[in-house]
């Protein structure tokens, strides 16, 4: 985002607080009772210019705020900038490695041969299973997808994270399951980029239905993980994202989330019996849906404290940026929407 946008962003959002006539305090609590929590000193941040939003969890907030100030939908997100794309559902950044992350994540489906929505195959259902473990420092997220060919040849889907700056820098291990094999890959660790091209086994009809899986697994501590998110670039028979918790640590204040062009949406959703999180929805997308979190201790204080992951993997590569909720997987895993 150029330094303009950043100043733009800081003076709306100033302008829209002051005509608001709430304080900063005020605005924390109401954000925090829509399940949008952010600290007075994270707000202050945004409007003077000193930091901006970045990732699913701020962008959510930024949505928030827009309707808590009598703002028009995305008239402050718009300023904001494209979000990260990740393999966890992440935060987002300004810059990478000099880059937007819009130009950053786009050159790395081109480098994986994905420069038109016809090249991507048409999710029909959708599966991801995370499992997040506090006894260990690797993360594994499984993925079960059944897709149509929208063009005669080998049927194949991008898969990319951009890892957070507080991550380690270590290169996710794609891991394919059953159906698929691994292509070409981008391994970019100055730019903090990993991605694979995922091809379906065989040769596929235009039409014809193909089932197959794969595992990513990411180097990163379980509180790390603070979102687990997928978007469809076009619409899904059924989709189901779980999150399985183990170890002896338990999320807090977790939610479901939904957005897709009519607006966002989301509700309260406790750990079952099996300690997962669920949701689920029939017919969705194109969209964006998911689960978010927070982990006991966290500093509110922090404005960094927003960490999710984010895997992209169909849509329009020329509007990688056109779902702005996301972020980091906890992963935001998916597609941008065309």
């Amino acid at each position: 985002m150029a330094a303009g946008d950043d100043e733009r962003f800081a003076a709306e959002l100033r302008r829209a607080i002051e005509q608001s006539g709430q304080t900063l305090t005020a605005i924390s609590h109401r954000l925090r009772a829509r399940h949008r929590p952010v600290s007075v000193a994270t707000l202050s941040n945004w409007q003077s210019g000193r930091s901006l939003p970045g990732g699913e969890q701020s962008l959510g907030v930024v949505a928030a705020l827009e309707e808590l100030l009598g703002r028009a939908p995305e008239s402050l997100a718009d300023l904001v900038g494209a979000p990260r794309l990740r393999g966890r559902s992440v935060r987002t950044t300004t810059f990478l490695g000099g880059r937007s992350s819009k130009q950053v994540f786009t050159d790395a489906l081109r480098e994986l041969g994905f420069t038109s929505a016809q090249q991507y195959a048409h999710e029909r259902v959708f599966h991801q299973f995370a499992t997040i473990d506090s006894s260990r420092d690797v993360q594994s997220f499984d993925f079960g997808l059944m897709v149509r060919a929208l063009e005669s040849g080998v049927c194949r889907l991008p898969a990319v994270y951009v890892l957070e700056p507080t991550e380690p820098n270590v290169a996710p291990h794609f891991i394919p399951v059953q159906g698929c094999s691994i292509g070409r890959r981008v391994n970019w660790p100055e730019h903090r980029v990993y991605g694979v091209e995922l091809l379906v086994d065989g040769h596929l009809d235009a039409g014809q239905v193909a089932a197959f899986a794969y595992r990513v697994e990411l180097s990163a501590q379980a509180t790390d993980m603070t979102a687990v998110v997928y978007s469809l670039p076009r619409r899904a028979n059924d989709a189901l994202i779980e999150v399985e918790f183990r170890g002896d640590r338990r999320p807090m204040d977790c939610v479901r989330y939904q957005r897709t062009e009519s607006g966002e949406s989301t509700s309260s959703v406790r750990l079952d019996r099996r300690e997962r999180l669920q949701v689920s929805e029939a017919r969705f997308g194109p969209g964006t849906l998911g689960l978010r979190w927070t982990w006991e201790n966290e500093c509110e204080d922090d404005e960094d404290d927003e960490g999710e992951m984010v895997k992209w993997g169909d849509g329009d590569v020329d509007d990688v940026a056109a779902d702005r909720t996301v972020g980091r997987t906890g992963p935001r895993a998916g597609p941008p929407r065309p």
